[in-house]
């Protein structure tokens, strides 16, 4: 239910706002004193319509969180309190007032200052509720469906944990009967023996690096300080722990006889993992780039498997390179054009495949870009839990 009250409230909000900013900016320009009490006056009787709205997207907005903090639906979530408190505190009482002044004919000095007011206050909220229109519409194709469409919710376990890097953590879960998913997807993790929250909150969202037909489903993390991670980390074997999903559209293009590249930066590197697990057992042959950048061999999760992976597999070149390794042997710095073109030739005929931190794709987005490959061939996940 929380999926359709979210979207068709903000849509009414919007349009109840947008409704009142022009009907006011069209009687002022172009009609008459008439016009415009006949607009000032009936704006109130329009909050009947716009505060239950604004009311039901920013709790149904809430609500469905599940208590996440960050990305997409962190961002969501700040802008609500600015939007609530400016027309709390500026388009309704000024709304009011300006109903009254109108009432009275008194279209002073005043009537215009506070009417450029809830102008101004009135195109800052319609720009506010666009930007949660956009990043919605941006969770919903990463849910691969409308909001029409509810995510499967699963109950699993812990099977183990392992150090896969420095500082990096890989765990295994029971899969859940019925659960499949597709090489590259991603999953909300939600731990329900969580005891301590923090303001990022009780979800996560894990890309998940194991393949299709693995026998369980892993996932890995950065450790960092956050109560989520401190939880997950000390979780002893048989621990519950709840995932939704499957989530994501950063799959494998189906033309086989194309080229491709990923492009992975530290943790970024879990849903090509999953990948190339898949491609290695169903399309070995398949031509497939892997540069994998991290600072030196310690930090970098899952190096030794794509190693022999690409010894194993023709199919499969490893690209690894590290930004502070005095002694590596390999590649050093960052992912560069050049480096690319040096392993691939001509970059424009591949399609590339970008993981990250949000600072990294966006540099290797804007580095293809110039280079001439087309938007169509460059495919990058918006993690909203990264």
């Amino acid at each position: 239910m929380l999926k359709i009250v979210h979207p068709v409230a903000g849509m009414i909000a919007i349009l109840t706002i947008s409704t009142f900013w022009l009907s006011t900016a069209i009687s002022e320009l172009f009609l008459s004193e008439a016009a415009i009490v006949a607009v000032k006056t009936t704006i109130p009787w329009g909050f009947l319509i716009l505060i239950p709205a604004l009311a039901a997207t920013g709790g149904s907005g809430f609500a469905w969180s599940k208590g996440q903090r960050r990305g997409l639906v962190g961002t969501k979530l700040k802008r609500m309190p600015f939007i609530a408190a400016n027309g709390i505190l500026i388009l309704i009482p000024a709304a009011l007032f300006l109903a009254s002044k109108a009432r009275a004919g008194e279209f002073d000095t005043v009537f215009y200052v506070v009417q450029a007011l809830e102008l101004i206050a009135g195109a800052t909220n319609i720009t506010l509720l666009g930007l949660e229109m956009r990043d919605g519409m941006k969770l919903t194709k990463w849910r691969r469906g409308s909001f029409l469409k509810r995510g499967l919710s699963y109950t699993t376990s812990l099977i183990g944990k392992e150090d896969v890097a420095r500082g990096t953590l890989a765990v295994h879960l029971k899969k859940p009967e019925g659960f499949a998913f597709n090489a590259g997807q991603a999953v909300y993790v939600t731990l329900p023996s969580l005891e301590e929250e923090d303001g990022k909150g009780r979800v996560r969202t894990f890309s998940i690096a194991s393949a299709p037909d693995d026998t369980d489903l892993a996932i890995a993390t950065r450790l960092t300080d956050s109560a989520f991670k401190r939880s997950l980390a000390s979780l002893p074997a048989g621990s519950a722990i709840e995932i939704e999903g499957p989530y994501g559209d950063l799959t494998l293009h189906d033309e086989t006889a194309r080229r491709v590249v990923f492009l992975a930066g530290g943790i970024g590197i879990t849903p090509f993992r999953s990948m190339i697990r898949d491609a290695v057992r169903h399309a070995p042959t398949r031509d497939t780039y892997l540069f994998y950048s991290n600072r030196n061999p310690a930090d970098a999760a899952f190096l030794s498997e794509f190693e022999q992976a690409s010894a194993n597999n023709p199919g499969l070149k490893l690209v690894a390179t590290m930004t502070d390794a005095p002694d590596w042997q390999g590649d050093r710095g960052f992912i560069t054009r050049e480096m690319i073109e040096r392993y691939v030739g001509d970059i424009t005929s591949p399609v590339f495949y970008l993981a990250g931190p949000s600072a990294m794709v966006a540099a290797m987005a804007t580095l293809l870009t110039k280079a001439g490959v087309g938007p169509e061939n460059i495919r990058a996940e918006e993690f909203t839990g990264y």
